[in-house]
């Protein structure tokens, strides 16, 4: 364990010497990956298709607020669903201002979430989110991972539109186009579910995670995990919708362990130094439950060597 918090020390001790090259460089690594994935799902426009402008890009956003990024994002799908036609493009302006209007507006720094469950979705790590959202971010992660989902499958159902027009008579491209996206989604039981899972998810790892008895960062993992699991089964067999159960096992396993990971960096409690501590005042009793986390410190020590030499 000693060696373990050593190597967290020395982390934490480079990126708060360093932050001012690792920020920009993670984010210009984030963007890039974000603005790919979206090209990929999409990638109707020819222009936004070339590496070199999805760099540029990225590079512009490595100095910018992070919820930037997220607006950048949102433009590529106007534009992309424009070069399909002008209803849909019009449908994804729509959608894009329903979540900046109702969240990013209030909350500005986790909206990028919706452009990361496009790539969870790309990876197969999709299950893995809402166990990591529920215990960093809380109830308010649940907007933008339910609207990182209608995007995963919206560009799903404009990808099968663009087959449809393709053999479609020009008076129907309109009609259609607004149309079959609309009842595609509105009729994808496995996406309306998946909003119910991954919001229970969330809320019971935070809600477990904030409890005060040992160890309840852990156990929120593993049930996050579990009901992550359960949740599908479950909806497999009752509302007869189509899950990849391997998927869905691997998801939930590496979140936990992702969850794991952050939550040491995070710093990890000693529950057997637990102290019980009261205090009041002119109106209250306080009853205070102090846990310390584990720590190591360092002392520096200067280690003077005196070579004594005899001489004869």
């Amino acid at each position: 364990m000693t060696t373990l918090l050593t190597f967290r020390e020395n982390i934490k001790a480079f990126f708060c010497r360093y932050d001012y090259i690792i920020i920009p460089v993670l984010k210009l690594i984030l963007a890039f990956v974000l603005f790919f994935t979206l090209n990929s799902g999409f990638g109707y426009m020819p222009l936004l298709n070339k590496m070199g402008i999805l760099f540029l890009l990225a590079f512009v956003c490595a100095f910018l607020p992070t919820e930037l990024i997220t607006i950048i994002g949102g433009f590529m799908i106007i534009l992309q669903s424009f070069q399909v036609s002008l209803d849909v493009a019009l449908l994804s302006l729509a959608v894009i201002l329903i979540f900046y209007c109702g969240y990013m507006r209030l909350i500005t720094k986790t909206g990028i979430i919706v452009l990361v469950v496009p790539i969870c979705y790309v990876c197969h790590l999709t299950c893995a989110l809402p166990i990591v959202l529920g215990f960093l971010v809380g109830p308010s992660a649940i907007i933008p991972v339910i609207f990182g989902v209608i995007l995963y499958y919206y560009q799903k159902s404009l990808g099968d539109l663009v087959n449809v027009l393709a053999a479609s008579t020009e008076e129907d491209d309109a009609i259609q186009g607004f149309q079959y996206i609309l009842s595609s989604m509105l009729s994808n039981k496995t996406m309306l579910f998946t909003f119910i899972v991954f919001a229970s998810v969330i809320l019971v790892t935070y809600a477990l995670y904030r409890l005060s008895f040992e160890y309840s960062w852990m156990v929120s993992f593993f049930v996050g995990g579990i009901l992550n699991i359960v949740l599908f089964l479950v909806g497999s067999v009752v509302l007869s919708i189509d899950v990849e159960i391997v998927p869905i096992l691997i998801g939930s396993l590496v979140g936990i362990l992702i969850a794991f990971i952050i939550q040491f960096g995070k710093g990890i409690v000693d529950y057997q130094k637990t102290e019980l501590l009261q205090f009041e005042d002119d109106e209250y009793y306080y009853y205070v439950k102090a846990i310390p986390k584990l720590s190591i410190s360092e002392s520096n020590k200067n280690v003077k060597r005196i070579n004594s030499k005899t001489h004869n």
